[in-house]
């Protein structure tokens, strides 16, 4: 197993569009059948604060899984030598790569973004506000459990995951211009 030291800058601002499940699952034990918005009287400040992924500490964070997510898209679009074949990377990537910590720790949001947004589930234009960082950076862990995949490989691979796919809500992959990176510092990790 190899393991890298990452650092990642913004080159676009990154926003955030939590789910959160607890509070969904309070919300739908106070509800029967009524399909209503519970924040939608909230002030913005109230409402972009619940999309927030914070930790035990009150820290925002970015999930790890949408670092391994930006990863694993461009995987599909990254080719490597299997055997004699060239082929896609998305299925290594997939199995092979991970992040860590969990949570990659981050200031807080400096912006609230409110715009308007389509509901696919119900055909309907609603009005979405999210927290935004206008800039923003992480360092994280990246261990790649195939000891044949190059240094340059990973570049290459987390370059196209920031310039093409991105992070968060309203990336390049969902047609919108937030949350590209750079790869700013790679290092690996000796054991």
């Amino acid at each position: 197993m190899k393991a890298f030291k990452v650092k990642i800058t913004g080159i676009s601002p990154y926003m955030q569009h939590r789910m959160d499940d607890t509070k969904l699952d309070i919300w739908e034990k106070q509800h029967n059948l009524v399909i209503t918005n519970p924040d939608v009287s909230k002030e913005d400040a109230v409402r972009a604060e619940y999309h927030c992924y914070r930790n035990s500490s009150g820290k925002c964070f970015i999930p790890a899984d949408h670092l391994r997510g930006a990863f694993i898209a461009a995987g599909t679009f990254v080719k490597g030598k299997v055997g004699s074949q060239t082929k896609s990377m998305k299925s290594t990537v997939a199995a092979m790569f991970q992040v860590d910590p969990y949570q990659v720790v981050m200031p807080d949001y400096d912006e609230i973004d409110k715009r308007s947004a389509v509901n696919r589930n119900v055909k309907a234009r609603v009005i979405t506000v999210r927290p935004k960082w206008s800039t923003w950076d992480a360092s994280f862990t990246l261990m790649v459990d195939n000891d044949t995949i190059s240094m340059n490989m990973v570049k290459q691979i987390l370059g196209f995951a920031g310039n093409n796919v991105g992070i968060g809500s309203y990336r390049p992959t969902n047609n919108g211009p937030f949350g590209r990176f750079r790869l700013d510092e790679i290092n690996e990790i000796n054991n």
